[in-house]
């Protein structure tokens, strides 16, 4: 049989998928079936413990098939396409997706500079276990409702940003006082202190593993000058900026860079 697509030898022709069917036929290989694969989503998805050792277990190449001749690679991509797989399923247990990438970013850059197969399998379990921990504290609470799940997901990615309350009624076509109140019956926080913690919890992160100074951070996150970040800074962690830094700087992280 021809190719997918005539004229264009790049495209992988049936006769070539065919000899590979006959490879695997002869070798005894069979990929996992879905019901196999579909268990450890399934988990995944409840939050369910079971599917940190189901993702280690399908590293296997002998389960999954080989994407590469060389086997570091070969477990790589593995890596790279469950966890692909992984963030679909999180995200759908309703954790804001911009989270979701941002975990699956960090740790396929991670598996990208790994040098053993041993450094792979212990990505897949910290992962996953990241991953399953991240869904069971969103199902702490009762599922979201279409409108404060907008909200999370927007915050998620504009909390660098001026949000207002009535940004938020806006976008999901709801009075602002009404979606106050759902909200906070929701997340058992009100939008402002929801927000605010979000901010002050990256800002944790950036002072602790950055250089950035205290008003590039203030800034960086929507605060209205260094003064206000600190106030608010301090009301909730009884530090100031400089103090915190000073107490928990982690020194054997990489120092990014100015902005």
């Amino acid at each position: 049989m021809g190719n997918i697509v005539n004229n264009d030898q790049r495209i992988i022709s049936f006769d070539k998928i065919r000899e590979l069917l006959h490879e695997n036929a002869e070798t005894g290989f069979r990929h996992t079936t879905y019901q196999e694969e579909s268990k450890r989503f399934h988990y995944l998805l409840n939050g369910d413990d079971r599917a940190v050792e189901e993702s280690v277990r399908m590293l296997n190449p002998d389960m999954q098939g080989k994407l590469s001749k060389d086997p570091l690679r070969n477990m790589k991509y593995l890596f790279i396409v469950n966890t692909g797989l992984a963030t679909r399923y999180v995200i759908e247990a309703g954790v804001p997706q911009e989270t979701v990438y941002s975990i699956s970013d960090l740790y396929i850059q991670k598996a990208d500079t790994a040098q053993t197969a041993e450094e792979i399998v212990n990505l897949t379990r910290e992962s996953w276990t990241v991953f399953v921990e991240t869904v069971k504290s969103f199902k702490k609470g009762s599922l979201y409702s279409k409108p404060v799940s907008y909200c999370l997901n927007y915050i998620d990615s504009h909390f660098n940003e001026k949000i207002t309350l009535s940004d938020m009624a806006e976008k999901t076509n709801l009075n602002h006082c009404y979606l106050a109140s759902l909200f906070k019956k929701e997340t058992g926080k009100s939008f402002g202190n929801y927000l605010t913690d979000i901010r002050i919890e990256t800002s944790k992160a950036l002072l602790t593993k950055t250089d950035y100074s205290f008003t590039q951070i203030a800034y960086s996150l929507a605060f209205c000058s260094q003064s206000h970040f600190t106030k608010i800074f301090r009301q909730r962690t009884g530090f100031t900026p400089k103090q915190y830094r000073m107490r928990y700087f982690n020194a054997n992280l990489s120092v990014v860079g100015k902005l």
